[in-house]
């Protein structure tokens, strides 16, 4: 079916119109005659056949007689639409255009073919390793391609010497002054001098750093000072109902300093951790609290409520911290209760039952502790009542803490000195502060305590004078 459809457009491709001599039956048979030979394909039987791709069951050409293709022809090409233009530009076409005879083995195609294969050649006429360079690459004749190539300029390269003769003519003169044998000389000198460090900034802080009450270690810039345990105290009456006591509930008050010298500019100083084996309260140069640390708490402190609410403190820097043994019956009879108080006002004593004394809040008072400087005046205080009360000044139960260590990661405030004199001898600031630590009189080695404090800031050694002096 293949050669029908190339037959029928070789028909239609090499018609003429009517005004030539040769008629179009006669062109139309000259053209069948040439043809590929179709009797094998169009027969009756060939002609039924499905034919693939293209399928259909009634072509428009279907009713059509051999005799009827020229009439067709003729309306097609008489027709005035699209299809007649074409048919009658097609056949106009053929007419005129020139035969063109392209012989593939002529002088054009072998001139082509030696250009191709000697392009390296002749490229390399006019491009060398030194002007320059261009690539041929073997690829088919008969693909388009774009070369470029690279032209470098010609280079020479020439050495000149350039030889200057250079005369100097030189001409001294001198002048002579006599100075008087005495005469006044004023000279000015700029004071300037640069620090020096002789190891490090962590060594130098730990020689300009002085403590005293207690064992020092240092680590880098942290230094931790060891404050003694105290003496055992000797038994006190707690009360009636009990022979003397050595558990009781009291105080160890460590007094230390820290001095600076002037050739340390603090500009930080941080009190890290806190261990002792009690509450314990660090008390600053001006009489307050720095902080108070423990580690159980009373859960009704700082809550106070009723009519007496304002005697009591409401945070732990609200008063001083002080011991306390309690003769109560809380529910399970009668005993002494180991007890750390922060007191706002101070404590009243009741001594009526001598030697037994009763402590209670003096609420009275028209001064807290800080304003009247009071601070508790025995080692074995007690306060016993008939009746047990909540009482919101008990800040820890020191049975519950033998064992206290906090990061409290506190800032001081401590004097130092802003100002040194480098030529004049080396001057320190002292800062008094103390550490109340409350514990069982049994076990003295808990009113030990430990502080840890880091420092940070301008250190020097020593100075070296850098200064200048002019004179006239």
């Amino acid at each position: 079916m293949r050669s029908k459809l190339i037959t029928a457009s070789t028909l239609l491709c090499v018609l003429a119109p009517m005004a030539v001599a040769q008629s179009a039956m006669d062109r139309a048979a000259a053209a069948a005659g040439a043809a590929v030979d179709t009797d094998s394909t169009f027969q009756d039987g060939k002609i039924n056949e499905v034919v693939t791709p293209f399928e259909t069951s009634n072509p428009n050409e279907a009713g059509m007689s051999h005799t009827s293709f020229e009439d067709r022809i003729l309306q097609m090409r008489d027709a005035d639409n699209n299809q007649g233009r074409v048919l009658r530009a097609t056949e106009d076409s053929a007419e005129i255009r020139p035969d063109v005879d392209i012989d593939g083995q002529g002088e054009l195609f072998d001139d082509a073919n030696w250009a191709h294969e000697n392009a390296d050649d002749i490229a390399g006429q006019y491009f060398t390793s030194e002007s320059g360079s261009c690539t041929t690459p073997d690829v088919p004749v008969s693909n388009i391609r774009d070369e470029f190539c690279e032209s470098l300029p010609r280079r020479q390269n020439h050495t000149c010497e350039l030889i200057r003769n250079i005369w100097v003519d030189r001409t001294d003169r001198y002048r002579c002054d006599k100075r008087a044998a005495s005469f006044v000389k004023v000279c000015e000198k700029v004071s300037s001098y640069s620090c020096n460090v002789n190891t490090n900034a962590n060594a130098c802080i730990s020689r300009k750093v002085r403590f005293e009450g207690g064992d020092v270690t240092w680590n880098g810039n942290e230094a931790t000072i060891s404050l003694p345990e105290p003496d055992q105290k000797p038994a006190a009456p707690i009360h009636w109902q009990s022979p003397d006591l050595t558990a009781y509930a009291t105080l160890a008050k460590h007094e230390f300093s820290i001095s600076f010298s002037d050739r340390f500019q603090p500009s930080s100083v941080m009190l890290k951790t806190v261990t002792a084996g009690g509450p314990v309260q660090i008390i600053g140069d001006d009489g307050r609290p720095i902080t108070t640390v423990a580690s159980s708490i009373i859960s009704t402190f700082g809550n106070p409520t009723g009519m007496w609410s304002q005697y009591f403190p409401v945070n732990s820097e609200d008063g001083l911290l002080v011991p306390m043994t309690a003769w109560h019956d809380r529910g399970s009879g009668v005993q002494a209760w180991l007890e750390a108080w922060i007191v706002k006002f101070p404590l009243s004593v009741d001594c009526q039952f001598a030697p037994y004394c009763n402590h209670r809040i003096d609420y009275n008072a028209t001064s807290n502790v800080f304003e009247s400087g009071w601070d508790i005046g025995r080692d074995a205080p007690v306060e016993w009542a008939l009746r047990w009360v909540t009482n919101y000044s008990v800040y820890a139960n020191v049975v519950h803490n033998t064992s206290v260590t906090r990061n409290v990661l506190r800032f001081l405030e401590l004097e130092h000195f802003t100002e040194t004199n480098p030529a004049g001898a080396e001057r320190f600031r002292e800062n008094r502060m103390t550490a109340r630590v409350v514990y069982n009189n049994a076990t003295p080695a808990n009113g030990a305590a430990q502080l840890t404090f880091e420092f940070e800031g301008a250190c020097c050694d020593s100075f070296t004078d850098t200064g200048s002096e002019t004179c006239e």
